[in-house]
């Protein structure tokens, strides 16, 4: 489904403008937007690592921004793990992808998309993350402020 946009990606194809000027144009895996879990999924990260930074869950809250998850980075550990253990030997292939936090999957789909990059193309679920504010901080608040029986939930 994905292979005429990477093929795209790799060779460029011609497109028209609105004006009907034509252009050589690739296709760039701009954005995917998926909560944390699924982005963790797709980006083959492990429980508790971030999905688009190096940092697992105790460097969550540091005061600097850690490096980037990056397609060349993850797609290393991969061939790396790849040659110690095979991934149809799921035992061995599991506790080899362990040692670098990942989550098991030996091929993501990105990982022939030209320009695909883990940290960028991943957007956070706007909706699910607005929701946590309000829940965790507003809401608290409010109730810490004028006390529980006074808000009808």
């Amino acid at each position: 489904m994905l292979t005429p946009l990477k093929l795209a990606a790799q060779n460029s194809v011609m497109l028209s403008d609105p004006i009907s000027c034509s252009h050589y144009c690739i296709t760039v895996l701009a954005s995917y937007i998926a909560d944390t879990p699924k982005a963790m999924m797709l980006a083959c990260i492990g429980r508790q690592t971030s999905p688009v930074t190096m940092a697992m869950y105790k460097q969550f809250g540091d005061a600097f921004q850690h490096k980037p998850q990056t397609q060349s980075k993850t797609l290393k550990q991969l061939e790396i793990v790849c040659s110690h253990a095979h991934p149809d030997d799921l035992k061995d292939f599991f506790h080899e992808v362990q040692k670098f936090r990942l989550n098991g999957v030996d091929k993501p789909f990105w990982w022939d998309w030209l320009l695909a990059e883990p940290s960028q193309f991943f957007m956070p679920e706007s909706l699910h993350h607005i929701h946590k504010e309000f829940w965790y901080h507003d809401a608290q608040w409010i109730i810490l402020a004028v006390g529980a029986p006074e808000i009808d939930f």
